[in-house]
């Protein structure tokens, strides 16, 4: 993980903090009555399967029995 904001921006102390199920944003609530949302986190990029240099022959037919 990298650090990518720094949290500023309530003016009273933080009560709460909550993550969002993809893991990228993060609500605060603090004793001033707000509520922030933060984009901490940088959306992973998902790897792609790399095609394969010798795919196998007959690969695309049926198991023959």
């Amino acid at each position: 993980m990298a650090k990518v904001a720094e949290l500023t921006g309530h003016t009273s102390r933080v009560l709460y903090m909550a993550q969002s199920p993809d893991g990228c944003t993060v609500a605060s609530a603090a004793g001033d009555e707000t509520l922030r949302f933060w984009n901490v986190f940088v959306v992973p990029e998902v790897a792609k399967p790399s095609p394969k240099a010798h795919p196998e022959p007959f690969a695309h037919l049926n198991r023959i029995r």
